[in-house]
């Protein structure tokens, strides 16, 4: 699957009037570039990339996320906004260090939601 498709179906799968969807559709191309970019780089699966930008700052476009995918841009540069590239490295990080984690809580229970949405 690609960004554009995983983009499309989780747009989808959202109500037409959600805060961020005017932004999210300005953005696209430049969303859909830096997800296949990142998917390519780390192998991290789209659907659960994009589900992770979502919930964290609606894929860049919460207002003060500084356009942040859920990532900071390293960990000596905590407050600086990582794009997709970063999110996808902790992504690929937590998964080599920890297999398929089973997590409890409320965050890992909506971003499975979301990811499963658009599989």
């Amino acid at each position: 699957m690609t960004a554009a498709q995983a983009l499309a179906l989780l747009l989808a799968a959202l109500p037409v009037r959600r805060p961020h969807r005017g932004c999210i559709d300005t953005r696209r191309v430049d969303i859909v570039t830096q997800a296949d970019a990142a998917v390519a780089a780390t192998g991290v699966p789209v659907r659960l990339l994009l589900a992770v930008g979502y919930a964290e700052s609606h894929l860049g476009c919460a207002p003060r996320s500084g356009g942040c995918w859920g990532a900071p841009a390293s960990r000596t540069a905590r407050h600086t906004a990582g794009r997709a590239s970063h999110a996808a490295s902790a992504l690929a990080l937590g998964h080599r260090r920890c297999g398929r984690c089973v997590c409890a809580g409320n965050y890992v229970a909506r971003v499975s939601r979301l990811a499963g949405g658009v599989e």
